[in-house]
């Protein structure tokens, strides 16, 4: 087996070309594995951007060893080795945004780990991590791999920081350029192992749009001026969103947005997002994670139009405020009638994360011409098929506060948009009571 003693960061450089540098550095996923001690805290990238191949090497070599490790990473897939039940007793895995991890909870491994996106890199530092293990794509012609869809959640900082940089190379991930950001870009000389891994990457299709995604979406439209930088998510409601506009015939709408989708491609295609009235990259859709399908990722490919930045970037406020007219939508799972959001769990149970809400309400806010929008469907059905309100007088007892109600700034659902900010409690619940669901309605009233 090869040494997995490794160079330090950049001392490849320099020695031959990127290609010897290249065939030097690459390893197994086994030898790689056993460069891992008892007790490492490691980083690894996310969803579409898991190592794999290591993954599994890693999780053979920890039986072997008998040893347990911390990893810390968010949107963890389903189809890890590690993370599967029956290997429970190798690690302990630290995430600040659930996907996955939610499935997998009552495991007992899994941690949350309550930070905005923005201080992903902060906290993935504060760890002290010796090994970063991301997955990239092929290196281009000058020896440059791409971190790709899902790269931006692992900080350059933490590259540079750890001992051990393992690089598993996915050649069917796609590479964007990212019009020269080369923080989102990684050389083969600055990687201390390479493995290879040929694996077909997972499609996001874009989400029906439902008609009752279309109504509340038609609220939040009225609300998006011509030259205005909108921030929306992924899913059903901001595909809808993106319809409205088009419908609408808005002009010169910018993209800042923790998300890039598919109805991203739809409004740059028709003109209606041309990016030329933003402040911070003009001209261009910036974004940290690309989800959707190859539509997406063929019309981002090497598009000078889509500028990829890491996440503590994009969801910073304060550059978010650089913007004039920013405009964010968020999703909310149920709000109290003095305007507290919960986005993120289901009574104490967590279910996603703080993600990037609360840091994209103020940078709207705090944007010239901003406004910060929290949207949500008026009620849901239970398995039984019984009805209930998102509006509640009071949040479900354990229920995590996503957004405080000192900054909420508007509210919508199929029923209208209402504008909670500087209202007393007593005008903020008769406003939430008007756009509750009409079956409701009545019954909150007595909360007054």
């Amino acid at each position: 087996m090869r040494s997995c003693m490794p160079v330090r960061k950049g001392r490849m450089a320099g020695h031959g070309s990127w290609q010897e540098q290249y065939r030097a550095l690459l390893m197994t996923p086994e030898e790689a594995a056993a460069c891992i001690r008892d007790g490492d805290v490691l980083v690894m990238s996310a969803s579409a951007n898991w190592p794999y191949a290591f993954d599994a090497a890693l999780t053979k070599h920890l039986r072997v060893i008998g040893g347990r490790v911390q990893v810390n990473g968010l949107f963890l897939p389903l189809d890890t080795s590690l993370l599967a039940p029956e290997n429970k007793d190798l690690l302990t895995f630290h995430s600040n945004f659930f996907s996955g991890e939610r499935v997998l909870a009552s495991q007992g491994n899994i941690q949350f780990v309550p930070t905005h996106l923005s201080a992903t890199g902060d906290w993935q530092i504060s760890r002290s991590p010796r090994v970063v293990a991301i997955t990239c794509s092929a290196p281009n012609e000058q020896g440059w791999m791409s971190r790709s869809l899902w790269g931006s959640d692992v900080s350059r900082r933490a590259l540079e920081q750890a001992e051990v940089v393992i690089v598993e190379i996915n050649d069917q991930l796609p590479f964007f350029a990212s019009d020269g950001e080369a923080h989102m870009l990684f050389h083969v000389s600055e990687a201390d192992i390479l493995l290879e891994n040929s694996r077909p990457v997972a499609e996001t299709p874009p989400v029906p749009t439902a008609e009752i995604d279309r109504v509340i979406a038609g609220h939040i439209a009225e609300l998006v001026p011509d030259g205005a930088c909108v921030q929306f998510g992924l899913g059903g409601l901001a595909n809808a969103v993106g319809e409205c506009l088009a419908y609408a015939g808005k002009k010169d709408l910018g993209i800042q947005t923790e998300v890039i989708s598919n109805c991203v491609v739809d409004l740059m295609e028709r003109g209606i997002i041309n990016n030329s009235r933003k402040q911070t990259c003009p001209g261009r859709s910036a974004g940290a994670y690309f989800i959707g399908d190859r539509r997406l990722w063929d019309f981002a490919r090497d598009n000078p139009a889509f500028c990829q930045k890491e996440i503590q970037w994009t969801n910073d406020p304060r550059n978010i405020a650089r913007n004039d007219r920013v405009v964010s939508i968020n999703n909310a799972m149920e709000i109290d009638l003095t305007g507290q959001v919960n986005a993120e769990s289901i009574g104490p149970r967590q279910y996603s994360g703080t993600g990037g809400q609360l840091e994209w309400v103020l940078g709207a806010q705090w944007s010239k011409g901003g406004k910060s929008i929290i949207a949500l469907r008026s009620s849901y059905r239970d398995r039984q098929g019984v009805l209930h309100s998102k509006i509640v007088p009071q949040l479900a007892p354990g229920s995590i506060v996503t957004t405080p109600r000192t900054c909420v700034q508007y509210v919508a659902t199929e029923y209208g948009v209402v504008d909670l900010r500087y209202k007393s409690t007593l005008e903020r619940a008769r406003a939430l009571i008007s756009i509750a669901h009409p079956d409701f309605r009545e019954e909150l009233k007595k909360y007054l």
